[in-house]
């Protein structure tokens, strides 16, 4: 005799997973991307490098190692010191830098046999940007996120912390960075993988703006070219800046001793700053001279400061003017 308690359970079995595939395989194949237009995808999982380097800096120095990252470097090992990226080493398309007694191994590119390759933005474009991405600072550590930006980013949505243009977020040709908390999304590139006509001239330069972070308009007065002869042999003053190709900020050599102890926070933010900007602009060492004029008010420090600035074609004499508090940047300009 069969049992009619089993015979009951077995039939709902049935009938229960009857129900469930129909169900199971419309959650797994969904053919599209979810809506919510496009995203970023992250690097596939593993490290999938061209190659390793080994990158010192001694006695406090800044190291420069020729390589040819693809934009891509991560931190692999730490032999000694101390390696916080974006403050003792970064890198460029074609270097990784180190300072401050970093002394580490990276890894660097991309083995496209591998299955490694750049963040895929996914279709549907938004607006007239060619994608967005979502770049993030956590706990405030600078971080890069690789996407090919054809020299424009806007900041769409901010997801948390301060979000400045070239203080807290920038970008490069290759990608946008974040830093100090900053959390947003990005607009990058153009639909239509072209700028438009009246664009088409814009570069990371323009507004202020090179190498993807805010220079302030006297450092670009530093750079106007010097005079040119013509076809017939006039000589002539040209206004078009000389571009030297952004590097990481450059080596501040500056002796606070003499200031107020109640100043040096902010007249050393300044400093950093301002060593940033040299840096960005192509300059390698930012030296300070003399105090020119200091003093206190709205909760911060102004300070006029002589300093030289070293660039490939030769030493600079600069004056910077600078508003700040310690964890703040007011005002910044040279001339």
């Amino acid at each position: 005799m069969r049992n009619p308690v089993l015979t009951v359970v077995t039939t709902a079995s049935l009938i229960a997973t009857q129900l469930a595939t129909p169900a199971l395989a419309q959650v797994t194949t969904l053919p599209y991307p979810p809506p919510g237009g496009p995203q970023i995808q992250p690097p596939r999982p593993g490290d999938n490098y061209a190659g390793t380097l080994r990158c010192e800096s001694r006695n406090n120095k800044i190291q420069r190692c020729n390589v040819r990252t693809g934009n891509r470097v991560d931190l692999i090992r730490v032999i000694g010191g101390r390696c916080s990226k974006g403050r003792d080493w970064g890198f460029t398309a074609s270097q990784i830098w180190v300072s401050g007694g970093c002394r580490a191994e990276f890894g660097y590119g991309y083995n496209y046999g591998g299955g490694g390759g750049y963040p895929v933005p996914l279709p549907q474009p938004v607006g007239d940007y060619a994608g967005t991405i979502r770049c993030e600072s956590r706990s405030n550590r600078y971080e890069q996120c690789n996407v090919a930006t054809n020299d424009r980013v806007e900041l769409t949505r901010r997801l948390g912390g301060r979000c400045n243009a070239g203080r807290q977020w920038g970008y490069t040709a290759s990608y946008v960075w974040v830093n100090n908390g900053c959390r947003a999304e990005f607009g990058y590139g153009y639909r239509n993988a072209r700028p438009p006509e009246k664009d088409k001239d814009k570069g990371p330069s323009t507004g202020l703006i090179i190498g993807g972070a805010v220079v302030a308009g006297g450092l670009l007065a530093l750079l106007l070219s010097k005079k040119k002869k013509t076809p017939t042999g006039e000589e002539t003053t040209t206004t078009e800046p000389v571009t030297y190709p952004a590097g990481p900020p450059a080596t501040l050599s500056a002796n606070l001793s003499s200031l107020p102890s109640a100043a040096r926070p902010s007249v050393q933010n300044c400093m950093n700053d301002a060593a940033r900007q040299i840096g960005a602009t192509g300059g390698s060492r930012l030296t300070y001279d003399r105090l020119v004029n200091l003093e206190q008010g709205n909760g911060g420090w102004r300070i006029r400061a002589a300093m030289t600035a070293t660039y490939p074609d030769g030493a600079r004499s600069i004056e910077m003017y600078c508003r700040a508090t310690p964890s703040q940047i007011i005002q910044l300009d040279f001339s």
